[in-house]
């Protein structure tokens, strides 16, 4: 759609016409202000303007139009009986993209839209692509960050939310505490009853961990039957409190189904972030509490061991 602003009608009657025998919808208007109400309301591929014209002349239109985020990527071309080099540039300075001046010839004003358009919609066409390509990098980098069985974010995605809550930490002052969360004699399940029925219960032990954590926690899969919460804002008591919450859990539930139906506990250490110290710091520790918990017969809480 083109939108051809002009008071004088036999100018508007006669670049109308010579568009739409080139296959152009043409809109008009007799003055700025009707073509900026226009324009907003139509969208048009392309404006073209007269510079002199009532309520408001094609330069401050135009000015409107550019200055509307709405318009702004109209392309507009002036068509006007001013050819002085002071004229021309006012307009390009406006935001114009070309500058027609009369007397001109038909074909030249068309050749000139033809390339208007062109460029308008391989300009369209390169913003669509870029949005898809962004699309497509957010999908895959929600991908890379998530684990393809639980839909917790992996060790990657974990890293990423680490380094933010640990700047936010220090930043602020304020406490941050994690749990490492493994599941008692997995490979038993797996071997008794095999990988899908096991991959099932991962499944499960991560709805209890996000049932049982606050919005502003963040669970990962950190690995095999390993999961790891991070706890903003909690010191190592309230890290203890939320572990044996899931512990509980876990213990009550009844895992599989039919004849397939089964028990299973898990182990849980408790680190808290020290001052000065790496967030996969405050992990080992949370890890060494989670292996003394598994060797004293799994099924219990461990917390990192205060100096």
């Amino acid at each position: 759609m083109i939108l051809v602003a002009d008071d004088d009608l036999i100018n508007l009657s006669l670049v109308t016409r010579r568009l739409e025998r080139e296959g152009y919808q043409v809109v008009g208007a007799q003055n700025g202000q009707e073509a900026i109400d226009k324009a907003r309301e139509m969208l048009p591929d392309l404006v073209i303007l007269d510079v002199m014209m009532p309520v408001l002349d094609g330069l401050q239109a135009c000015r409107l139009l550019k200055d509307d985020p709405l318009t702004r990527d109209i392309t507009v071309i002036f068509l006007s009986a001013l050819d002085d080099t002071e004229a021309v540039v006012k307009a390009l300075s406006s935001g114009a993209n070309d500058y027609i001046s009369r007397p001109f010839q038909a074909e030249e004003m068309v050749a000139r839209v033809h390339v208007a358009i062109r460029l308008t919609r391989e300009r369209h066409q390169l913003r669509l692509t870029a949005e898809e390509a962004m699309r497509r990098a957010e999908v895959a980098l929600e991908l890379s960050i998530s684990d393809g069985l639980t839909g917790l974010l992996n060790r990657y995605g974990l890293q990423r939310s680490l380094a933010r809550e640990c700047a936010e930490a220090r930043r602020y002052n304020r406490p941050l505490s994690c749990l490492m969360i493994d599941a008692d004699n997995f490979k038993t399940i797996n071997d008794t009853y095999g990988h899908p029925t096991g991959d099932a219960a991962l499944i499960r032990i991560a709805l209890i961990l996000t049932e049982a954590v606050r919005r502003s926690d963040v669970v990962c899969r950190y690995g095999g039957e390993e999961f790891l919460v991070l706890m903003p804002e909690t010191e190592l008591e309230g890290a203890g409190a939320l572990a044996e919450k899931i512990r509980a859990a876990a213990a009550a539930h009844v895992f599989g189904d039919g004849a397939q139906m089964f028990s299973l506990t898990v182990s849980v250490g408790a680190a808290e972030l020290h001052v000065d110290e790496a967030g996969n710091d405050m992990i080992a520790r949370a890890d060494a509490a989670l292996y003394h918990a598994k060797t004293h017969g799994g099924n219990r809480v461990e917390a990192e061991l205060q100096n």
